[in-house]
């Protein structure tokens, strides 16, 4: 996701923004610009630019003695499998730390890792890690894992290294509560403070009739 620490995540963001905004309208007073092809789902709290218009499965969701619903988002095709999966555990914190070493130390163990970052969704309340893998085949896998509001997003990109729409896919992922409103309040801090960012706009707003539209 381009909202971390990362180098890798700065360099996404620059490349990512230019093709967003010239393909994007407005959504709030300040100028925060989405793409019209986002897929928004406001019920399962999540948004994701997806090269086509995504597969969903409800699967459940194991981590150890825990287990919870979960319904995984994918898109299959032209090489690349890409799928951020939100697992809902109703009774349990609004975040857990653990689950999320968990599921990213699981994601670590399928191939060889090039980078394993802890990371912010939100500087700072929301950490999470974010990996680099090499797969088989020549293949990588860039992931992320974060938490809030007692769900857990596991986001996955599998494609050539040079695939453009996986990259734009992972970095895209967006963390949404009911309304549609970003969970990254874009705060300023040293981190953030930076010509080219979004520290100090309001939130990003998606519009939660977009499910399930494309352009």
């Amino acid at each position: 996701m381009s909202k971390n620490y990362a180098v890798y995540a700065a360099l996404a963001s620059a490349l990512v923004a230019p093709l967003l905004q010239g393909a994007a309208a407005p959504q709030q007073p300040l100028g925060e610009i989405i793409g019209d092809d986002v897929y928004v789902n406001c019920q399962y709290h999540v948004a994701a630019h997806f090269p086509t218009e995504p597969k969903f499965r409800d699967i459940t969701y194991r981590d150890g003695a825990h287990t919870a619903p979960a319904r995984q988002f994918y898109v299959d095709s032209g090489g690349r499998n890409l799928s951020v999966t939100v697992v809902h555990f109703m009774s349990g914190p609004d975040q857990d730390p653990q689950l999320v070493k968990n599921a990213a130390d699981k994601m670590s163990k399928r191939g060889q890792v090039h980078f394993d970052l802890n990371v912010f969704y939100e500087e700072p309340g929301i950490p999470g890690r974010q990996l680099d893998i090499a797969l088989g085949g020549g293949r990588v896998l860039r992931g992320s894992v974060y938490m809030v509001d007692q769900r857990l997003y596991i986001t996955e990109a599998i494609s050539d290294p040079n695939d453009y729409p996986s990259f734009l896919f992972e970095e895209s992922v967006s963390l949404i509560d009911e309304h549609g409103t970003d969970h990254d309040s874009n705060p300023v801090g040293l981190a953030s403070d930076a010509p080219g960012t979004s520290a100090g706009l309001p939130p990003r707003q998606y519009d939660c009739s977009r499910i399930n539209r494309r352009r």
